[in-house]
């Protein structure tokens, strides 16, 4: 059995997290693993270290946390499974590129012609010119499109795609 251990901290707000990640570092010898911002106000911390390292900088970190923020919850795990050592990694390396831009999908419902095209509803051509690249009209524009605009915005955006094709 491993003597190591993953201590986790959850708080609102960033920084009692930060304040946490501090203390942790500080009061024993554990290597944070991240900062994860959990969604609706929530921000977990992770590190890990030797099995009495890590309860030590969980517990310090608790009352930090105490101290300018609200705690949510504080966990050690000893001896992690290789499989939940593998899970936070693996959640830690989406964390850090989820915050880069990615081209949206293409969708696989999009019309591939002018007729299939000039057949679907405003509101869908509103969701293609939204996710279209090179479409001129923005925000409110889409908004108050209407068909024919919707139309003439997508076709010129098709158009210029093409013609970056053939350069």
């Amino acid at each position: 059995m491993s003597d190591t251990a993953i201590g986790l901290i959850e708080t609102h707000g960033l920084i009692g997290v930060l304040a946490a990640a501090d203390t942790a570092a500080k009061a024993a010898d554990v290597q944070l693993l991240g900062v994860e911002r959990v969604g609706g106000g929530l921000v977990s911390v992770r590190f890990r270290g030797d099995t009495a390292s890590v309860q030590a900088a969980v517990s310090a970190a608790s009352e930090a946390v105490r101290q300018v923020s609200q705690l949510v919850s504080a966990h050690v795990i000893p001896s992690p499974a290789i499989d939940v050592e593998a899970a936070l990694a693996t959640k830690a390396a989406l964390a850090t590129t989820s915050s880069q831009p990615v081209a949206p999908p293409v969708s696989p419902e999009a019309p591939s012609s002018v007729a299939e095209l000039e057949a679907l509803p405003v509101t869908r051509l509103r969701q293609l010119a939204r996710k279209t690249p090179g479409v001129l009209l923005q925000g409110r524009q889409i908004s108050r499109a209407n068909k024919d605009q919707l139309l003439a915005a997508l076709r010129a955006a098709a158009r210029g795609a093409s013609d970056a094709d053939r350069r």
